[in-house]
């Protein structure tokens, strides 16, 4: 009897222990207010008095795939309890045990155990341990989803801006550029670098900045790149893998490699970097596996961090974007497909609670639908479903009302470090000359074209607008009706092409009869 008394009350006074743990742990909490690097640390100052049984705070370093501190004890600094407490922990970088993209937390020791006491946050100036920084050039806002193979017709176009995709998938398939991080050794398939070289410094001598689009495909042999839950083939893209320690640090070398090695010198400048393609639409163009939109938003805002901090650790010139469709608050039968606006807000409130840094917006305003060219006009079908409008509520965003997009761009909560609005571009928008379903042909892509390009480079937010393609690609064009190109996939000149070189330089007059208008004035266009 004696014995089951004692077993009992040790269990009470356990559970009595965990509830007040529990209780202390939500009820009473520190707020890290910055996490910044300085010199060859990283500082963390919090404010908010918490009791403490020792007189002292710990701060724990949590890496990117680590949900938690757990049962661990391996704080890495202390700070005696205070309503200002500030921690200096050494970054390590380049190091095994490198704190470059880890989060920090704040705990106190309760009973024995290790009690988160505050929020947790990354390090916002990844940019401080850059020895790069390329510049920005300003240039014509116009540009296009490049073809390499005419690469030298952009600088007789003027445009300002070449977009390119790139496959992190395929690096890792081959070896022969060896490359050490945070003590590992990584190999790169030496043809896809070769490529990426030449491919850069076409589009920089054309004097364009380039863009980049950060894309993984499904590969059995780099499975380990792709987000766990969302290893299945069949999708266009695939989430990137910062649950894991290793896919984690595979991505974290190379997108470093890249940075450094496309910041500027012989190898050129990639002045964009977009982490991902239309991610609202999670099936099939950022498969995540079948989640919900916080979940997604939540763990995007984590993959956007490791890319941020790999590629402003190395270029601190570099601009780093997410990117969204057309779908700003629409919803249809894909329920993997997202509203627009509600992945940027949740992306946004997490990166803010846990340390804001300088992301930047990019957006796909393709016409309604895609294959309506003459987008002023919405097809009979859709004219009933008020799918474009002004305001915030707007179901779809497409070449008319971007300011949509640059209005909710414009609140506080949307806002840079800085207090300024980020910097935002249309990286696809694309018109095609030929359609089975809704009737076009190639004069009508170059009206739309143009049209289409004032009304976005007359809004002063816009700093590129990506016409979508230079050539036609042949899959689009077969399987989705989409001859985008402002050439064909001969290489042959559409009436756009012309009517691309003129837009921004020259007098696009002759095209105002297609659009029914006597001037641009009369269409809102400056």
């Amino acid at each position: 009897m004696k014995k089951r008394w004692s077993l009992g009350f040790i269990l009470v006074m356990l559970l009595t222990l965990v509830m007040q743990i529990s209780v202390f742990a939500a009820g009473e909490q520190a707020t890290i207010g910055s996490c910044t690097i300085a010199g060859k640390d990283v500082v963390v100052v919090s404010v908010g008095n918490v009791p403490t049984g020792d007189g002292l705070y710990y701060l724990f370093e949590l890496k990117p795939y680590e949900a938690g501190i757990g049962a661990r004890t391996d704080y890495c600094a202390t700070a005696p309890a205070a309503e200002a407490a500030t921690f200096v922990t050494p970054l390590n970088l380049n190091a095994a045990n490198s704190k470059l993209y880890s989060r920090f937390v704040v705990a106190t020791l309760q009973g024995g155990v290790f009690v988160p006491v505050s929020n947790e946050m990354y390090i916002t100036n990844p940019e401080a341990v850059a020895t790069k920084a390329t510049g920005y050039p300003v240039r014509s806002k116009k540009g296009l989803t490049a073809d390499w193979r005419y690469s030298n017709e952009l600088a007789s176009l003027g445009a300002g801006y070449a977009a390119y995709e790139l496959d992190i998938s395929r690096f890792y398939m081959g070896g022969g550029i060896n490359y050490q991080y945070n003590g590992k050794n990584y190999s790169f398939n030496s043809g896809v670098v070769a490529e990426y070289d030449a491919v850069v410094k076409m589009f920089n001598s054309a004097g364009c900045n380039v863009v980049m689009v950060i894309k993984n495909s499904f590969n059995p042999a780099t499975a380990d790149l792709i987000c766990p839950a969302a290893r299945v083939p069949g999708k266009n893209c695939y989430a990137l893998n910062v649950v894991e320690q290793g896919g984690t640090e595979k991505i974290e070398a190379l997108l470093s490699f890249l940075a450094n090695r496309y910041s500027g010198g012989s190898y050129g400048t990639i002045h964009n970097w977009i982490v991902g393609n239309e991610i609202n639409n999670n099936s099939p163009w950022h498969y995540m596996g079948e989640t919900d939109v916080d979940q997604f938003s939540a763990q995007y805002a984590k993959e956007f961090r490791v890319c941020y901090n790999a590629i402003k650790s190395q270029n601190a010139g570099a601009r780093v974007f997410l990117n969204i469709d057309q779908r700003w608050t629409h919803t249809d039968s894909n329920t993997q497909a997202f509203k627009g606006r509600d992945v940027l807000d949740k992306f946004a409130a997490a990166i803010t609670a846990s340390g804001n840094i300088d992301w930047g917006l990019s957006f796909h305003p393709h016409p309604v639908p895609l294959f309506n060219t003459a987008f002023w006009n919405l097809p009979p079908a859709y004219a009933g479903l008020k799918l474009i409008d002004h305001t915030d509520n707007s179901k779809m965003v497409n070449p008319s009302n971007i300011d949509v997009v640059t209005n909710h761009m414009m609140q506080e909560s949307m806002l840079a470090p800085n207090g300024s609005i980020r910097h935002i571009i249309i990286s696809e928008m694309g018109f095609t000359s030929a359609n089975a379903q809704i009737a076009t042909n190639e004069q009508i892509q170059a009206a739309a074209m143009v049209y289409a390009y004032k009304l976005a480079a007359q809004n002063p937010c816009i700093e590129g607008v990506i016409i979508h393609r230079e050539i036609d690609n042949a899959s689009e064009a077969a399987n989705d009706g989409m001859a985008v190109g402002i050439m064909t996939a001969a290489g042959v000149p559409k009436p756009a092409y012309e009517a691309f070189r003129l837009m921004d330089v020259g007098n696009t007059d002759y095209l105002l009869p297609v659009l029914g208008a006597s001037s641009w004035a009369e269409l809102g266009c400056n």
